[in-house]
Order: C-alpha cells, then structure tokens, then sequence
C-alpha cells in the first residue's frame, strides 16, 4: 500500500521516520485506514512500531482488523475546557459545537449532544419531546452546578439534637403543615420523573437540571417527614389534593412546568420564607429556610423557561395564557378549601390557639404576599396578569380562612 500524503506529513511532524513509514508501506497485515488514525492519535514511532509487531506476528486474530474509526469522528476535536471560579461546571464545557443546542433536536436515539450516531447502529428511544422551545431556558447549565452546589442532606445538615420542646397545638400545627408539603414533594417528584423520559437527549442541560428538581422534591419530603416524626407531634391529615389536577393533567412539558414552577412555587416561596423568619425553634427555621432556597431555584427556572417558551415557541403566549388559567385554577381550589393547611399555617403564625384572631390576619396577610409575589414574577418576564388571574386567588387575600 501507499500511504497519502497528508498521512505521510502528519507521520513526520510525529517524528516517524522514512525507514519505518517505509516499513509501513511494504506491510501486507497493516491496513491503510489503521495508520490513517493511528496518526491522528499522535502516537509515537515507538508504540507504532509496537502494534505493527503485534498485528504481524498474528494477521489472523481479530483485533487485526481494527480500524481505530473511532479516532476521526465527524465531531469538533482539540477541545480544552478550562475550569472556571466553581470549578469544570457544565458553562466551561457548553463550548464550540458542543455548546449549540439545535430548536430541533434531529435524533430519536441517546446521541448525546455534540456527538454523531453510529451508521448501523441506531434504534430509536422513547424521546418525543424534540422542540427546543418546549423545555429550554436560558442559563439553565448555570441554574444545574448551583443546584449541585447548594446541595444538603436532611440526615446531617438539620441540627435535629437541638430540636426543642413547644407547646402540644404549635408542635401539631407545624407538623400537619410537614404532612401538606411532603405530600406536595412526592407529587412533585413524580409529575417531574415522569416526563424525564420523553424530552430528547439533546437537551441534557435541562435533564440535568430536572434530576435536581426531583431529588430537592425527595429530599423535602424526607426533611418535612422527618421533622413530623422528630418531635413528639407525627404526621397529620393529608391535603386535598385538588392542586394536582393541573400537574397530572399536562398535556405538554410546559404546561406542567408552568403549574409546578410558575404558580405553585411563588406561593410555596413566600410561605416557606416566612415560616423559616416566624416559627419559635430554630431548627424549623432552618429547614423552611433551606427549603425556601431550593424553591427559589425551581422558580427562576421555571420563569426563564416560561419566558423562551411565549418567545420561541408558535402560539407560545396564547399557550401560556391557558397554562396560567389551569394551574391558577387547581391552586385556588386547594388553597380555599383545604382546610388542614390553612388552620395548621394560623396556628403556627399565631402562636398558638389562643391568638387565633391574629394569625387570621396574618395569613390573610400571606395569601397577599403570595399573590403580589406571583404577579410581580410574571411582570419580570412581560406577562401581565394582574387583571386576568383567578378570582379565587383574590379572595383568598380578604378571606383567607373560610372555615
């Protein structure tokens, strides 16, 4: 065989000789194609030399008829990620052609992204969710290393032996609003899982993302069944469960994204903040505290992403009006009718039993702040809302406890 020229001047800059490419040429166990990406591997005339050795003395064994196809891949090679202030987090390596998320990903398979599929070797998965639009947001690598990094564990971060005595109706009052939001966590964490398996690979950044999501949803869970089960008190009743009518019924990522980390988060936020500014033991400030943080997360992800979806996705702003309608919606009706919570929450702001009156007001004074919050993140992303939003969100703002 003969060697092409480029393979030959590729063979020089590596120092082969001319006696060894000659060696090469005269081979008849050798193929072209192997010293073709042997060269781009840069390996030396020493080890070269070593594998013709090999490949000679055995031209029968089956590894002498590799290729090394691997070595020229129809992908961007030389790439050098330089770790950044944090680290090599998911931005440093989002560089040159594996940076570029197409708003269609082309594949059906597990290509990752910046890769190639085998030709021979392509079955495809389960993946149909292929829009850009329908999942992504901007930053959403960032959002994914600090959730890595904000990370805690319920077992060793909680200072559970400082846990302290209280009152019998405050410590059931707490734990009752532990049982409400476990319960909420596992939905959560399921709805998420769920869709995982449908959105293309190629928009890993936000899979990546997700799989936080689901495990800060099991890790609250864990925390609030554990702080129930902690302190004398144990789990309460469970919420009504009307909230997750917009969550299961999804019909499209952003639909339930738009439920969960839209409307309900903004809610969840303000509550959990200020449990974690009025509740008397410390420790359950710092769980609500933690999660409240965790929350904050999901929210910015979930605003960002409404925000790409209404600008790039066709009929993205009618789509969202209609999203908002049903989570609203599903919202209101728990909130206005599962009592548990709402007579938990006044007790817990209260006090206790005895200031009934005043933790009416102030919960009253939550479900303003809840919804002022929700309205004010929509306005960040240009969504006006304020004269569309569900009534039964309003009137939680001037009746809050209704039973």
């Amino acid at each position: 065989m003969e060697l092409s020229a480029l393979t030959k001047a590729r063979a020089a800059e590596l120092g082969w000789t001319p006696e060894f490419v000659a060696r090469l040429e005269s081979s008849t166990a050798v193929s072209e194609r192997a010293i073709e990406n042997i060269v781009r591997m840069h390996i030396t005339e020493e080890r070269a030399a070593k594998y013709v050795d090999v490949i000679e003395a055995n031209p029968d064994a089956p590894y002498s008829k590799f290729t090394f196809k691997f070595a020229n891949p129809p992908t961007e090679m030389g790439i050098f990620a330089k770790p950044g202030p944090h680290g090599l987090g998911s931005t440093e390596i989002n560089i040159g052609t594996y940076g570029h998320v197409p708003d269609v990903w082309p594949y059906e398979n597990d290509t990752p992204l910046g890769s190639k599929p085998q030709p021979g070797a392509y079955i495809p998965g389960p993946y149909h969710v292929i829009q850009k639009a329908e999942v992504w947001a901007d930053g959403v690598d960032q959002l994914y290393d600090r959730a890595i990094r904000e990370r805690w564990a319920a077992a060793t971060d909680i200072k559970w032996a400082e846990l302290e005595e209280q009152p019998d109706e405050m410590e059931r009052a707490v734990c009752q609003i532990c049982t409400v939001f476990a319960q909420h966590g596992l939905a959560e964490s399921k709805i998420i899982a769920s869709w995982m398996e449908k959105i293309a690979y190629g928009f890993h950044d936000m899979k990546n993302f997700m799989s936080t999501h689901v495990y800060d949803s099991d890790r609250k869970v864990e925390v609030l069944r554990k702080r129930a089960l902690s302190n004398g008190g144990g789990l309460g009743q469970m919420g009504l469960g009307t909230l997750y009518r917009a969550w299961f019924g999804a019909a499209k990522v952003t639909d339930y994204l738009t439920a969960i980390d839209v409307v309900y988060k903004q809610y969840e936020i303000v509550l959990f903040e200020l449990l974690a500014e009025k509740l008397p033991l410390a420790v359950d400030r710092d769980i609500f505290a933690r999660l409240a943080k965790d929350s904050r997360r999901h929210a910015e992800f979930g605003l960002k992403h409404l925000e790409y979806y209404i600008h790039y996705y066709p009929n993205g702003q009618e789509f969202a009006g209609h999203f908002l309608n049903k989570a609203e919606s599903a919202l209101a009706d728990e909130l206005n009718h599962s009592h548990v919570e709402t007579g938990a929450i006044t007790v817990a702001l209260a006090g206790g039993v005895e200031n009934l009156q005043k933790g009416q007001a102030l919960v009253r004074d939550l479900r303003a702040a809840q919804l002022r919050g929700y309205l004010e993140a929509l306005d960040s992303i240009g969504i006006d809302r304020a004269r569309m939003v569900n009534p039964g969100l309003v009137s939680l703002t001037q009746e809050p406890v209704t039973a």
